[in-house]
């Protein structure tokens, strides 16, 4: 559905990386090339560093680069990119980086599990038990992520730790293009009983697409094996691979990274360095007739008619605002579940205080049951549509769907959000890190 591929991925013998960039058609996929550039240089055999170490410093240095690329080339402001990383250790570990809302898992005894924890704003409000894991998928700021590498004006916050290896393990790395489109049992399913780690990401990405894949996707597998293995060179997907020429934007460590010190009301200083604020006076008051009484009144004066001109602009403002806020809304539309039914919507699907911001359109004849529990679930959040000509297209591959009565659900066209739709958080049975796998380190 994307014109351009901001997600960059690598998987070699030592390391595996994923990177989602954001920052818009001219700066994700900028992001992630760069990092993805940088940090594939990790992929070596282990030697007695510090992995864990290496690997945050390596990381921090492709946020470097990123934030000189912008100095090199302002209309790249905001880039910034999600990197899950695992860098191969001595004794038989993995030193894993994680920021964004990129994931992690370990298959392991044929169970699933996360690795990494969501930077992202639903999933701090599921921490702190504000909102379900259910209510999370269709909250209206799912797509908030709360940490990433780049030019976002903070330094990067990662998470950090060290993961013991056991021969049998699988690891996967994906961007939230899988997550967010396809189903966690399908998901452990298919690594499950696929053994070649190249079909399995095809199937994954095969799985994301079915569901609609609105967003770039990308999947990483990786088998512990036991003993000398011959494995292939790392191979670099995605941006990075499209796009090489981005790796060399922000390399040179002589451009300076733009900084934005200047207090917003900031005071500009005299020669002394003073603010200057010594040689302002003060209003004198009294009661007699005098010069200052009458300039203090006609100051009065000018600032009420100031005043009366700026409300006056104010509620122009507000009705123009209104007249394309209730434009916009009037030709925006969803389809959802209405008593079993698949059914149109106009509007939002949502409210402003008492005021519903959507009516119904139209009722289908197709079931909600006649559907799989992955397309039941997205009928039961909405299924927003840009145009009606879009809505229309959604219920006629919903209806195909209902007529085929196969497992997968919808098509590519399935989805007409051009925004990234956060993924949702894991089940509650496998919502932690699992303390059998993970050794925490800083």
């Amino acid at each position: 559905m994307r014109k351009n591929n901001q997600d960059s991925g690598y998987a070699g013998p030592n390391f595996l990386l994923v990177a989602d960039g954001m920052g818009g058609h001219a700066g994700g996929d900028v992001a992630s090339a760069i990092t993805v550039s940088r940090l594939a240089e990790l992929d070596r055999e282990p030697a007695g560093d510090d992995a864990l170490e290496l690997l945050r410093t390596s990381i921090l240095d492709a946020n470097d680069r990123i934030c000189r690329g912008v100095g090199e080339q302002p209309e790249l402001a905001g880039m910034g990119t999600t990197v899950t990383a695992v860098l191969r250790a001595p004794g038989n570990r993995f030193a894993l980086a994680h920021i964004g809302d990129s994931r992690g898992y370990v298959l392991r005894d044929d169970k699933l599990q996360p690795i990494t924890h969501d930077h992202t704003f639903v999933q701090m409000l599921v921490d702190e038990g504000r909102i379900t894991a259910e209510e999370a998928e269709t909250h209206p700021q799912r797509s908030v992520v709360m940490k990433v590498l780049g030019d976002v004006g903070a330094s990067p916050d990662l998470d950090l730790s060290l993961r013991e290896a056991q021969v049998g393990d699988r690891w996967m790395l994906c961007s939230d293009g899988l997550t967010g489109f396809a189903d966690f049992d399908d998901i452990s399913r298919v690594l499950t009983e696929v053994a070649d780690p190249d079909e399995a990401c095809r199937q994954l990405i095969d799985l994301a697409l079915a569901g609609g894949g609105a967003d770039n996707v990308t999947v990483v597998v990786g088998d512990v094996l036991e003993g000398e293995v011959e494995t292939t060179a790392g191979v670099s997907v995605g941006s990075v691979h499209l796009n090489p020429r981005y790796a060399a934007i922000g390399a040179n460590p002589e451009t300076e990274a733009p900084t934005d010190t200047v207090p917003l009301q900031a005071v500009p200083g005299d020669e002394d360095g003073k603010t200057g604020h010594e040689d302002t006076k003060p209003l004198r008051t009294g009661s007699g007739e005098g010069e200052e009484d009458d300039d203090l009144g006609e100051e009065v004066g000018k600032r009420s008619f100031l005043g009366w001109i700026i409300t006056g602009l104010v509620i122009i403002a507000l009705i123009v605002g209104g007249f394309f806020a209730y434009n916009y809304v009037s030709n925006q539309y969803y389809v959802a579940d209405d008593d079993g039914k698949v059914s149109l919507y106009r509007g939002l699907d949502t409210t402003l205080g008492p005021i519903e911001l959507s009516r119904l359109e139209d009722t289908t004849d197709i079931e909600v049951g006649s559907l799989n529990s992955y397309s039941q679930d997205r009928l039961r959040g909405s299924i927003p549509a840009g145009s009606r000509d879009e809505a229309d297209r959604i219920i006629d591959n919903l209806r195909k769907e209902a007529e085929r009565s196969t497992g997968v659900t919808g098509n590519v066209e399935d989805s007409t959000s051009p925004t990234d739709p956060a993924p949702s958080p894991p089940n509650s049975s496998s919502a932690d890190p699992s303390d059998a796998i993970t050794r925490e380190s800083q």
